[in-house]
C-alpha cells in the first residue's frame, strides 16, 4: 500500500520544466533517496509529495490518517527552541524518551532550549527544524538537504537514526556516503523524468553506466541494421523493361548527339518554366538511330 501517489504531476516555471507527468509513489517502509543535477527539480518534487507545491496539472494522493513529517531546504522558524522542538511535552517526558533523548544529545548539545529562534545563526536554525522532525512519530518523513550544516560526527548519527527508523522516508541531499548509508532506492530526476534504480548511490552509478552501455549498444546494432537495409534496398533497385533498350539506344549514338544537350535527358527541361524544351524528344532519338543504323547497313554493301 502506497503512503503517498503522484499521477501525471507536471510543474514548470515559465519555459523550465521540472515535473513532466511524472507518476511515482511511496510506500510503507521505503528508504528513497533523490538525485539530480542543481535546478532539475528535486526540491519540488520533494514539495510536491509533501502538499506544499500546487501543481500545474496532475494529483497527489494520500493515505487516510497519514503521518507526515517534512523539513523544507528553507524554512521560516519562530519562537523559542524548546517548544518547536518538544512542543508542550514537560522535561521529564521527554528526557524519559530515549529517543528524543538522543535527538537533542546529537543536534542541539550546544544550543540552550529558551533561546529564541531567531538569534541563532544559520546552522543552529537548521539543526533545530531538523530535530524537530525526528522528535515526532511519523509514518513518512521527506527531508531536504538534512546534511546541510552538519559535520561529520552528526551526519553518521543521523543516518544511524534513519537507519534504525521504521517510517519510509525520501531524502534529498548531495552527500553520497549519505544515500548508500541509508538508501535502498534511488530516483533521479532529470528533464522532467524520475527514473528508479534500486540501491543507493554506488549502485545507481553502476546501473545508469549499464543502462546507457545497453542503450549504445542498441542503438549501434539498429544503425547497422538499417546500414545493411539501406545496402540491400540499393542493390534491389528494379530495372524497368525499358532501360536496358534505352541503354543499347545510348550506346549505338554517336557522340556527338550524345553531347548535344537537345537529345541528353537531363537537360531537355526549361529550368525556368519547368517545360520540357523538346516534347518529340524519343521521336528525335528513334529517327537519329534509324539513321545510322541504314547509314551502317549501306556502309556493309559496299564494302
Amino acid at each position: 500500500m502506497n503512503l503517498v501517489n503522484l499521477e501525471a504531476a507536471a510543474k514548470a516555471f515559465g519555459p523550465r520544466v521540472l515535473l513532466d507527468g511524472v507518476s511515482l509513489g511511496v510506500s510503507a517502509g521505503d528508504r528513497i533517496g533523490v538525485v539530480g543535477r542543481n535546478g532539475a527539480g528535486k526540491t519540488t518534487l520533494l514539495a510536491a509529495l509533501a502538499g506544499t507545491a500546487e501543481l500545474d496539472s496532475g494529483r497527489v494522493t494520500r493515505a487516510g490518517g497519514l503521518r507526515l513529517g517534512y523539513l523544507p531546504q528553507i524554512e521560516n522558524l519562530a519562537g523559542r527552541v524548546g517548544e518547536l522542538v518538544f512542543g508542550t511535552l514537560p522535561e521529564h517526558a521527554w528526557s524519559a524518551d530515549p529517543r528524543t533523548r538522543a535527538v537533542k544529545e546529537a543536534l542541539l548539545g550546544g544550543v540552550s532550549l529558551d533561546s529564541p529562534v531567531e538569534r541563532l545563526s544559520g546552522g543552529e536554525r537548521r539543526r533545530a527544524g531538523l530535530a524537530a522532525v525526528l522528535c515526532r512519530a511519523h509514518d513518512l518523513l521527506l527531508l531536504d538537504e538534512p546534511t546541510n550544516h552538519l559535520d561529520l560526527e552528526a551526519i553518521s548519527w543521523l543516518a544511524g537514526y534513519l537507519r534504525g527508523q521504521r517510517s519510509a522516508f525520501v531524502v534529498v541531499t548531495h552527500d553520497r556516503w549519505f544515500l548508500d548509508a541509508v538508501c535502498e532506492r534511488t530516483w533521479e530526476l532529470a528533464d522532467g523524468k524520475v527514473s528508479s534504480y534500486e540501491g543507493g548511490y554506488s549502485a545507481y552509478v553502476l546501473a545508469r553506466a549499464e543502462r546507457a552501455r545497453l542503450a549504445d549498444a542498441i542503438g549501434l546494432h539498429q544503425f547497422r541494421q538499417f546500414l545493411e537495409a539501406k545496402q540491400k534496398k540499393q542493390v534491389r533497385v528494379p530495372m524497368t523493361p525499358k532501360m536496358p533498350e534505352f541503354r543499347r539506344k545510348t550506346l549505338a549514338l554517336p557522340l556527338r548527339a550524345l553531347r548535344d544537350s537537345r537529345f541528353h535527358p537531363a537537360q531537355n527541361q526549361n529550368h525556368r518554366s519547368g517545360q520540357r524544351l523538346y516534347p518529340n524528344h524519343s521521336c528525335r532519338m528513334r529517327q537519329i538511330f534509324r539513321k545510322h543504323r541504314d547509314q551502317r547497313a549501306r556502309q556493309r554493301q559496299i564494302s
